[in-house]
């Protein structure tokens, strides 16, 4: 899966930045993270270079699972692709490796400020929920106004910060794997590689960054998606509270045993699971009304993958394409009014 993906990926990730200021900043505070978290592990990897390798095929790996479930599970189709590598392009690079420098500093600043017995429990707690929940944010804004016409409402916000936050979380995973080689000393690091990947993929994985970012990032589609951004304020606020305390109790020194954690992950990913039902109830809920409208005659064949799949089996083949691509055509006024929440669903 990740083989072919990742040409088509670089393509697209590259297109979709190529105009506009805000691409350009994008583009440079990418390379920047990137160079950071490079500049940061550079002597683990030339010295565990085996190691790092097995943890970099483990991450493309993951993320290519993760890109393909989260264009799966979006309604009526999967994300542009530009747009969804776009966002895990700079979860990966631009916030990981300014989180990897912010957070540094100011775990230093609790050290010295609340003394170290404190600061060694619950710096992480404090430090990382403002530091990665905000650089991880400010990426998802920044591609929404570079892509303004794709970011069109809460749902559209949700899973660009989903894309974004497993890009953050991958590149995460893979130092936890370096850290984890340097404590057992390197003496079988492609087993503790291993080890940490099952544990931050399969233990923990369900419930942390992509779900922290799906939710903040509602708060962006919830702001573009009004025009009273006064009274949008709040709800997008609470949003990205919501998920700076999602990620404090994940890293808060609380419920440390082996249950509390997968109960921690548990709650992380029901709250991101209730957003994400909420969200896709009401974009179907629109989209239903607006096909059933006399406003239009397209068919209410539209809402799934499945319909459009049994409706175009029922046409010969040689007129297949076409319909598709009129299908494809159709849909973007269908999203459009699924996200325009200011409309209603009449």
């Amino acid at each position: 899966m990740t083989g072919p993906a990742l040409p088509a990926a670089y393509t697209a990730v590259r297109r979709s930045w190529r105009r506009g200021p805000a691409r350009w900043l994008g583009g440079g505070l990418c390379l920047l993270g990137a160079l950071l978290t490079l500049v940061e592990f550079a002597a683990v990897i030339r010295v565990f270079s085996g190691p790092a390798s097995l943890a970099l095929l483990l991450l493309l790996f993951t993320v290519g699972i993760g890109v393909a479930v989260l264009g799966r599970v979006r309604p009526f189709r999967p994300p542009p692709r530009a747009w969804a590598w776009s966002g895990v392009a700079w979860g990966a690079t631009a916030a990981a490796g300014c989180a990897i420098v912010a957070n540094t500093g100011l775990q230093g600043i609790w050290a010295k400020t609340t003394g170290i017995a404190f600061a060694s429990r619950w710096a992480a707690a404090l430090t990382a929920p403002l530091n990665e929940e905000l650089f991880k944010l400010a990426g998802v804004a920044l591609i929404a106004l570079g892509a303004r016409s794709r970011v069109r409402g809460p749902l559209d916000g949700f899973f660009l910060g989903a894309f974004t936050g497993l890009g953050f979380q991958v590149v995460e995973n893979w130092t936890y794997a370096m850290n984890s080689v340097l404590m057992g000393g390197g003496v079988d690091g492609s087993a503790d590689v291993l080890r940490s990947f099952l544990t931050r993929v399969l233990v923990t994985g369900l419930g942390t960054h992509w779900a922290l970012s799906a939710v903040a990032g509602t708060a962006v589609g919830i702001l573009l998606a009004h025009d009273d951004r006064r009274r949008r304020a709040g709800p997008a606020v609470l949003c990205v509270l919501t998920a700076m305390g999602m990620h404090a109790l994940f890293d808060a020194p609380v419920l440390t045993s082996a249950a509390g954690i997968v109960a921690k992950v548990a709650l992380n990913f029901l709250i991101a699971a209730g957003f994400y039902l909420t969200l896709r109830h009401r974009a179907r809920r629109r989209a239903r009304a607006f096909l059933r409208s006399p406003r239009t005659d397209l068919s209410l064949t539209l809402l799934t993958r499945r319909s459009r799949r049994r409706a175009l089996r029922t046409l010969p083949p040689a007129r297949r394409p076409a319909a598709e691509r009129r299908a494809q055509s159709y849909l973007d006024l269908v999203e459009e009014v699924a996200a325009d929440s200011t409309r209603g669903p009449a």
